[in-house]
């Protein structure tokens, strides 16, 4: 799957999640954490969500703040994923 299309599905799920309320524009590098968009239960949910959704499964070890910065981030934790 392209980059470009997994960052567009893991945009459109965070843009569904109730904090997104005020997000109007989400580019691929912005700090989701900063945007107010992920809290520890957003997190939870993301994972459960690319899990799914793209059939791999994210070590505990791999969420860590650096792999949910942001949807580019979120992209690249799910290639390596995908790629094991």
């Amino acid at each position: 799957m392209p980059t470009t299309s997994v960052e567009n599905i893991i945009r459109e799920f965070l843009l569904q999640l109730p904090s997104a309320r005020k997000v109007r524009n989400l580019k691929p590098g912005d700090s989701l954490f900063h945007r107010g968009l992920l809290d520890s239960q957003a997190v939870i949910n993301t994972v459960a969500f690319c899990e799914e959704t793209f059939g791999i499964e994210i070590r505990d070890e791999e969420v860590v703040p650096e792999n949910f910065e942001s949807v580019r981030a979120l992209s690249r934790l799910i290639k390596r994923a995908q790629s094991r």
